[in-house]
């Protein structure tokens, strides 16, 4: 009898130790459990992240197919959109063509020398430092509104890019004020290697748009060479 008191004694006593101990471990493996799933919910975002960064399409260099043009004498490159019409019309009549370049979104609208025209887009290189603070469309004989002016850096080059849209009174023009009511006007500037760089595009109402692919052809494929 004594014996079955104290097995049962020891039984007891036995139980009471291990049932803490088993219940320990189902908590410890329900705690670790649980960690897992956290760490799995706090790593969902950045999977998804990083699969989401993966599926988006890489960027694209819109200039890559566009046609390189050279001007040896002028001392610079650049590429322009293959549906440009590049000038100028009568070169015979242009004496810095070789410093130049001057385009438009169809023929009429390149250079037409012998005339005061430009062209829509025109590029000209001269040798010197012609940059001067105090010539800006503000100062301008034509009256601009709406005028910006910002530092560019092109080619690792600082410059200017300065627009404005011409204001016509009564909307007519006159000979001092040759470009219609509206017309958007934007100028870039450089000056390297010892020669001034200018580059205009006038965007008038009534011609195709080309501001958008004028400003990426001068600020990711203009070059300037020594």
């Amino acid at each position: 009898m004594r014996n079955q008191k104290d097995l049962s004694l020891v039984e007891t006593l036995l139980i009471l130790v291990v049932i803490p101990i088993i219940g320990n471990v189902g908590c410890s493996r329900q705690t670790a459990g649980k960690s897992l799933v956290d760490a799995d919910k706090a790593l969902e975002p950045r999977a998804k992240q990083i699969q989401q960064q993966s599926s988006r399409p890489e960027k694209t260099d819109e200039t890559a197919d566009w046609i390189t043009y050279v001007s040896p004498k002028g001392r610079f490159s650049l590429r322009h959109p293959k549906s440009w019409a590049v000038g100028p019309k009568q070169s015979q009549y242009c004496g810095k063509a070789e410093f130049s370049f001057t385009a438009g979104a169809d023929a009429d609208l390149v250079e037409d020398c012998g005339t005061e025209y430009y062209g829509q887009i025109y590029l000209v290189s001269e040798e010197g430092n012609y940059l001067d603070p105090q010539k800006s469309l503000r100062t301008a004989s034509q009256s601009y509104r709406n005028i910006t002016r910002q530092k560019v850096i092109v080619d690792n080059i600082e410059g200017a890019r300065e627009a404005g849209t011409v204001r016509q009174n009564n909307n007519e023009l006159d000979i001092d004020h040759p470009l219609p009511d509206g017309t958007k006007v934007v100028n870039y500037e450089f000056y390297t290697h010892g020669r001034t760089y200018f580059v205009q595009c006038q965007q008038r109402v009534d011609n195709p748009d080309v501001l958008r692919d004028f400003d990426l052809m001068v600020t990711k494929t203009l070059k300037f060479s020594n």
